[in-house]
């Protein structure tokens, strides 16, 4: 059965509940909420990739969310480079045509390295 848009709508609104301009809620319970361990075998980044171009808010807050890190964990995003890359393995950077092409990327690594999903 496929994934369903609100499905990755919701795994999308991650960046923006665990701020403090969201929900404030922890990593942990946003992805239990939004049940990304379980679901993260039945998509990629690419299918993130629609999702952000129509809906702009989204980039907005990933782009935030990845501003705002406060930890040598996990992934960046550079919105002028449109590059995703990790502190710990800076030989796998990545660069992708789009911004919006590199905001997925960069969400399903974050959110796979933090939930600890091989993907």
């Amino acid at each position: 059965m496929p994934i369903e848009s609100d499905q990755l709508t919701a795994i999308l609104r991650i960046g923006h509940d665990t701020s403090m301009r969201g929900q404030g809620l922890s990593l942990r319970d946003a992805l239990a909420r939004s049940e990304y361990s379980r679901l993260r075998c039945e998509f990629d980044a690419s299918d993130l990739v629609p999702l952000l171009r129509g809906n702009p808010e989204l980039m907005t807050q990933w782009l935030s969310y990845c501003k705002d890190k406060r930890t040598s964990g996990g992934f960046w995003v550079s919105e002028t480079t449109c590059e995703v890359g990790s502190l710990e393995t800076p030989e796998c950077d990545l660069r992708c045509e789009s911004l919006e092409e590199a905001v997925a990327q960069f969400v399903v690594r974050e959110l796979d390295y933090w939930s600890d999903t091989d993907g």
